[in-house]
């Protein structure tokens, strides 16, 4: 479920606020920082609750299982799929999915 341009405005909105009210507290150059950070947020606020946004598609050759328990929080997924090399190659044989099943089977014994 994507975001609707009522809700985009009012984030916006309050991203605008809250730099403003920031501005008379901080310095310049925190300032500056934040600003750039608000407007990192809203140029993604299009892809939110896509799947263009940073959650990528279930790479090929891997359950579901480990796309919910494992993939999702992987730094390595991107919108257009996995970036492990090794994941590329040997879909489920990556570290994190390795761990996510050791540990599976440790909890089970």
């Amino acid at each position: 479920m994507s975001l609707n341009n009522e809700e985009k405005a009012i984030i916006e909105q309050a991203l605008s606020y809250y730099v403003q009210i920031i501005a008379q507290q901080a310095p310049k150059s925190q300032v500056q920082k934040l600003v750039q950070i608000a407007q990192g947020i809203i140029n993604k606020l299009d892809s939110v609750g896509t799947n263009n946004g940073t959650q990528g598609a279930k790479p090929q050759g891997i359950s579901d299982e480990w796309f919910t328990n494992v993939c999702e929080s992987c730094d390595k997924l991107s919108p257009g799929g996995c970036t492990d090399k090794v994941t590329e190659k040997f879909p489920g044989k990556c570290d994190p999915i390795l761990h996510y099943e050791r540990n599976k089977l440790l909890n089970n014994k």
